[in-house]
């Protein structure tokens, strides 16, 4: 058997849809209680940042300080867009930084445009290793991106209910493997009208091969019953 057949057989037992039994055996996760709005969020490229960066005012960048320099001189190389304008950096804002990285931003979401810069030690030069263009924003945690998932279509929720059953998708390729062993404690808002609930989940290391549409089923227990309130899944961020 070939390894992309192997690599399908694999898969196909995981695109089943899960089974009562399949629910009854998945984990049971205690989330955090945190506020609505997220402490930091990411576009997948560059450093996360806080999304209070940006209201930041562009054009404050000061030309002497290096990856600013670095970054200028990337600008005076590109050629004029479509309607003859050039680049300028007075368009641009500093959105994260720390020692060896800093990322820029120029407009807001949706049709953001991030640039990250990063400093070879060896050389103590910058240069750019990742450019985006109208990417979605996502919830942040320890540099893990928050995952989308959606409820379970056949349970039925009650007022009473303080346990609920998702299906989550992560963001990055998971080489046909589930998250079980990977999920971590998910965020959640316990609010009066909305209850926020936001997943996570531990990348694999390395490369995996793409993940299709596998969905790993996981039950989360709430502080409080859901009532009338509506369940909301705190992955994306879009600024208002």
């Amino acid at each position: 058997m070939s390894e992309s057949r192997q690599w399908r057989s694999r898969l196909s037992p995981w695109r089943r849809f899960p089974t009562e039994r399949d629910w009854k055996s998945s984990l049971v996760l205690e989330p955090r209680l945190v506020p609505y709005q997220p402490e930091l969020v990411s576009d997948g490229a560059g450093l996360p940042f806080a999304p209070s960066a940006l209201n930041a005012p562009a054009g404050q960048l000061d030309p002497v300080d290096p990856p600013v320099g670095a970054f200028a001189a990337q600008l005076s190389r590109q050629k004029p867009a479509a309607d003859g304008s050039l680049p300028r950096l007075e368009e641009w804002r500093i959105l994260a930084r720390d020692q060896d990285e800093v990322l820029f931003g120029r407009g807001l979401p949706p049709r953001m445009i991030t640039v990250a810069m990063r400093r070879d030690g060896r050389r103590d030069s910058w240069s750019s290793v990742a450019v985006t263009q109208f990417k979605t924003l996502r919830r942040t945690r320890d540099g893990v991106r928050a995952s989308s998932w959606e409820l379970d279509p056949n349970q039925q929720l009650t007022p009473e209910d303080t346990i609920i059953r998702m299906l989550v998708t992560e963001q990055t390729r998971s080489g046909g493997e589930l998250a079980h062993k990977r999920l971590l404690a998910p965020d959640l808002h316990d609010g009066h009208e909305e209850v926020m609930v936001a997943m996570f989940v531990t990348p694999r290391p390395g490369v995996g091969l793409p993940s299709g549409t596998l969905k790993t089923p996981v039950r989360v227990r709430l502080p409080s019953p859901v009532g009338e309130r509506r369940l909301v899944d705190g992955a994306l961020y879009q600024p208002t």
